[in-house]
């Protein structure tokens, strides 16, 4: 016989622990569901930041308190604490292949003195213990190195089963298992999106790393002309929250690891490199779903999303999830209209506010010029462009930023600048296939 609960929560990451422990605190009996043997660990790539900054994401404008210990969600009126260790950076910066001209996203100078938004790396462990204790105090009953083997919709709700052959049925359940959500699949909510591609991510904790202007995000392309080389190696790197001279560095395997550290351009910036953290991760893209919901089943982060809802929307997701669960089971309304608020939130802050074709353009964007072509816009765009750390905004900072230069490219480089006006959103679905591909980082 299955156990009984309100709230069944599978997925014990960021967005499912914070569903649990909310749904908890409201009085509901709650289950969560996670493979790990403790949801604090940490396998998957993440470069570990939090979107704070100029910009909204997903209509939300929060920020880190230094004195409360506590990420601020000021326009859904909620705040969660996080006593771990966190770092400080101040601008996004594309570096040209000649390790020297870059564009400017932000005003690192005045971002760094204060006088500006600084944003922050953290330690997911901490931030997810901390989650997980809080659940415990409420009352919430983990059920750890479990996998969902099946899923259904019963006349009293939803019925979980897991590997061991137990059974837990809640009036309600959360779908928090991640971007490769089990749930999505079994419960046909992937029918009504569209498959784009896999991808594959590698990431890595370096040591050793020393260069001006270091407390930033920057990414890039090195290019190796060696005989049989690499070619375009694509990078991305921030500060990490554990070491002053450790850094995360996103870039495509342990070769072009070797090649980007000790023979590119960039050499200058490794000293005594050592490897700290390997972590990878391979992803299934698909198109957002029409809506969270299925069966009473409501989909929170990456779920139901087309990839990195990063931290700040696992967040966002599961307490507004726990919240709209805990109303309709208030009023006796144990299915989709007893949680439409939820769902009409999502749509409107979700889907409606980004479109996921604008996050895919700036991962590709930059792997369409050759060496001389990027060399050459990074050193023309001189102006510090809109400080943002918007996946889906990003692409149009830059196009922005270029938009004054446009004459002069179309005078100097006529081929860069038909490179230029052909791209658009719509072109990117396209150049990410075939549908297994490399070097997709994971930034949540």
């Amino acid at each position: 016989m299955a156990k009984k609960y309100d709230l069944v929560v599978v997925g014990g990451g960021t967005s499912g622990l914070e569903a649990a422990k909310i749904a908890a605190q409201n009085g509901l009996k709650v289950a969560l569901l996670e493979r790990k043997s403790h949801p604090a660990k940490v396998y998957r790539a993440c470069a570990q930041m939090f979107l704070m900054n100029n910009d909204s994401f997903y209509n939300e404008r929060m920020y880190f308190s230094r004195e409360k210990k506590r990420w601020i969600f000021p326009v859904n009126n909620f705040s969660v604490p996080y006593k771990g260790a966190y770092r400080e950076f101040y601008a996004t910066h594309f570096i040209a292949p000649n390790a020297e001209d870059r564009i400017e996203i932000g005003d690192y100078e005045a971002n760094a003195s204060g006088r500006g938004i600084a944003a922050v790396v953290f330690d997911k462990v901490a931030l997810l213990e901390g989650l997980f204790q809080e659940g415990l105090v409420a009352g919430v009953e983990y059920f750890l190195e479990r996998n969902v083997v099946d899923a259904r919709k019963t006349s009293e709700g939803v019925e979980v089963v897991t590997n061991h052959g137990e059974k837990l049925s809640g009036t309600f359940c959360i779908a928090a298992d991640g971007i490769n959500s089990r749930l999505a699949r079994r419960l046909g909510l992937n029918q009504e999106r569209t498959f784009l591609f896999t991808a594959q991510s590698v990431s890595y904790y370096v040591t050793g790393v020393k260069f001006d202007r270091s407390e930033m995000i920057c990414m890039g392309n090195a290019f190796d002309h060696t005989t049989g080389g690499l070619g375009s190696v694509h990078f991305c790197m921030l500060p990490s929250v554990y070491r002053d001279d450790e850094y995360w560095l996103y870039v495509a395997g342990d070769e072009r690891l070797e090649f980007f550290t000790k023979r590119s351009n960039f050499k200058k910036w490794f000293h005594n490199v050592e490897v700290t953290h390997k972590r990878c991760c391979v992803i299934s893209a698909w198109s957002p779903a029409p809506e969270p919901y299925k069966g009473n089943v409501i989909f929170v982060g990456d779920s139901c999303w087309f990839a990195e809802a990063e931290n700040t929307g696992a967040l966002l997701s599961g307490h507004k999830a726990a919240h709209a669960v805990s109303k309709a089971l208030h009023t006796g309304k144990a299915n989709r209209e007893g949680v439409t608020d939820y769902i009409d939130w999502w749509r409107r802050n979700w889907p409606e506010t980004h479109d996921y074709k604008d996050f895919l353009c700036y991962p590709v964007f930059f792997r369409l010029f050759s060496e001389e072509e990027l060399n050459y816009l990074h050193k023309i765009i001189t102006q510090k462009l809109y400080w943002s750390l918007n996946p889906f905004n990003l692409y149009g900072h830059i196009m922005r930023g270029m938009q004054p230069h446009l004459d002069r490219i179309k005078k100097e480089k006529p081929a860069l600048a038909q490179k230029l006006a052909l791209f658009n959103p719509e072109r990117t679905i396209s150049m990410m296939k075939p549908a297994t591909r490399v070097g997709f980082p994971g930034y949540c």
